[in-house]
């Protein structure tokens, strides 16, 4: 019986494999499992994380790790902009008493009255 490798990059077979969980590990800072896939199914900045399926199941390599690091280090950061929601806009234009009072104190200070 042979056992199913679905490849998205062949040169991975050769690099220290790690299944998702450990994977997580190995970024710098907190990762979850679920950010893992997602880098692998979508990538992030136009990278993909390389990845192998063996028997069902899904690994990535210390060194895809790495290189999808580097990858990141050297992408563009996004130019995407969200709007602010109208709600954010409208709470903003009009403040409470309490924080127009707050405002009005910052003002004087800085006007040095």
């Amino acid at each position: 019986m042979s056992s199913k490798v679905i490849l998205n990059s062949p040169e991975i077979l050769d690099e220290s494999l790690v299944n998702l969980t450990e994977a997580c590990q190995c970024f710098p800072g907190r990762c979850s499992r679920p950010a893992v896939e997602r880098w692998i199914r979508h990538g992030s900045r136009g990278i993909v994380l390389e990845s192998v399926l063996v028997c069902g199941k899904r690994y990535t390599s210390r060194e895809a790790i790495d290189r999808f690091i580097r990858g990141q280090l050297q992408a563009k950061p996004s130019t995407t902009h969200l709007e602010p929601q109208k709600t954010c806009q409208k709470n903003l234009s009009m403040p409470d008493e309490k924080c127009q009072s707050e405002l009005s104190e910052i003002v004087l200070i800085e006007q040095g009255k």
